[in-house]
């Protein structure tokens, strides 16, 4: 029998009998050794694997073929299972993720959106804008002062006229007839009064003769006197006709622009300024404007007279022009409130027009310690007046304010407000104290920029 590699015999002497015996005996209680578990439970043996004939076990660390061949079987069991859980989390992260974004669209949609803006600070110096109406520095209609037809015109619309240039002519039968009627009463009377001087004078002659007596004397005096007050009389009815006759040619008043004709060819006028009578032509100065404002109660103590306002107009962007405040009405409109003031401003290059409407930006000094916010964000209720604001969890806040000026876009703001709190715009009437709402826009930083921009592209008009 041979011996399995790595068993030798123990000794020199012993024979084949002895150490199949001792080979026994040895397996035995190796077996029993350490296969006997600690209950006293023995487990039976593994059949021992005999390597095969051209097959080594490697004892310094080697494995063997089956050993190896599990080992890779395990590694690949354990890559597989890495690959699915990593393919079950590429999975199940954007679900994750798209599960947080609906929840967070759910939540959001359940808010309102709404705009902010922190309130401002006031300058110094408010701009206060009010609306004006240019009116020519001179304007008047020109009205017929002789009853007749028009038997010419010269000057139209839109053309400038000289003091004194004739603008159109009135044919007046009536009037050239009663001015030559007291044409010959005039020179009735002269010659009446010349035969009463003659008379007169011979008379004096007589009485120092004693030829006539004092009485007849007198007589004749008061006959030449009566015979010189007609002839005054006669002369101030003919100066009076003629008078009328130079009313038949209508001249301009001053030198200035025609912005309105009323007449043509043939046209009848009648005398007179009734509202029955239509006027002839209109004619206005339009170099220098006179711009009339109506100021509200609550700014009449401001505004002073000989300080300077801006005049713009929509029609004229990015051109301003520089007027002086030279005077006020100095009373209250009772149904208004309001307080007419005259603005003058130069019109060099006329582009402002009569009758345009304009701003007017008067320049009155303010408090340091209001705020200012656009009118679009004050709330207007029974109980007062509010602003609705956002605080720092992004819930809606009330705040009742007492408010100042109105300044037109913005809205002074007295107490109630501070200054770092964001004040909602456009607030619908929907919210509530305490609503979450979502910040769509702060427009703080946007409206300071597009001051800024507005600033440096101004462009500044004739003083």
């Amino acid at each position: 029998m041979k011996m399995p590699e790595g068993f030798e015999p123990i000794g020199n002497g012993g024979g084949p009998a002895k150490q199949d015996k001792w080979m026994s005996q040895d397996l035995g209680e190796q077996w029993i050794g350490v296969h006997q578990s600690g209950d006293g439970v023995i487990d039976p043996p593994e059949p021992e694997t005999v390597p095969e004939e051209g097959t080594s076990t490697n004892k310094a660390g080697g494995e063997s073929p089956k050993h190896a061949k599990k080992t890779g079987v395990r590694r690949f069991a354990i890559l597989f299972g890495g690959v699915l859980l990593a393919l079950f989390l590429i999975g199940l992260i954007p679900r994750f993720f798209n599960k947080i974004a609906l929840h967070r669209v759910v939540v959001a949609g359940e808010k309102i959106a709404v705009s902010v803006m922190l309130p401002e600070k006031p300058k110094p110096v408010t701009d206060l804008l009010l609306p004006g109406t240019a009116r020519g520095y001179y304007e008047t209609p020109l009205w017929a002062r002789v009853n007749g037809y028009i038997q010419n015109w010269w000057v139209d619309i839109g053309e400038h006229v000289r003091e004194g240039q004739l603008m159109a002519e009135i044919t007046a039968p009536d009037i050239d007839k009663s001015v030559e009627a007291f044409e010959g009463a005039l020179h009735s009377s002269e010659a009446n009064l010349v035969i009463a001087r003659i008379t007169l004078d011979r008379w004096k002659g007589l009485i120092l003769t004693r030829a006539v007596s004092q009485q007849a004397l007198d007589e004749k005096q008061a006959m030449y006197d009566a015979a010189l007050a007609r002839v005054n009389a006669a002369r101030g009815q003919l100066q009076h006709y003629e008078e009328l006759k130079s009313f038949e040619k209508i001249v301009a008043p001053f030198s200035g622009i025609v912005t309105a004709r009323n007449i043509d060819v043939g046209t009848l006028v009648s005398l007179g300024s009734d509202k029955a009578v239509h006027e002839l032509y209109r004619v206005a100065v339009n170099d220098l404007m006179r711009v009339y404002v109506a100021v509200p109660q609550n700014y009449v103590p401001q505004i002073v007279l000989g300080e300077w306002a801006d005049v713009t107009a929509s029609e004229l962007p990015g051109v301003v022009y520089h007027g002086i405040v030279v005077r006020t009405a100095q009373a209250v409109d009772p149904l208004s409130r309001t307080l007419l003031t005259e603005v003058d401003v130069g019109n060099p290059d006329q582009k402002i027009v009569v009758n345009m409407y304009v701003d007017v930006i008067f320049h009155l000094p303010t408090a340091s310690t209001l705020l200012l916010v656009p009118v679009n964000a004050v709330i207007y209720r029974s109980e007062g007046n509010f602003l609705a604001t956002v605080d720092k969890q992004s819930k809606v806040r009330f705040r009742k304010v007492e408010l100042g000026h109105d300044l037109g876009n913005q809205m002074e703001i007295n107490s109630g407000l501070r200054p770092d709190e964001r004040v909602i715009l456009n607030p619908p009437d929907s919210l509530e104290e305490g609503d979450p709402v979502i910040v769509a826009a702060d427009l703080t930083k946007l409206a300071a920029e597009k001051e800024k921009k507005e600033g440096g592209q101004k462009h500044h008009g004739s003083r």
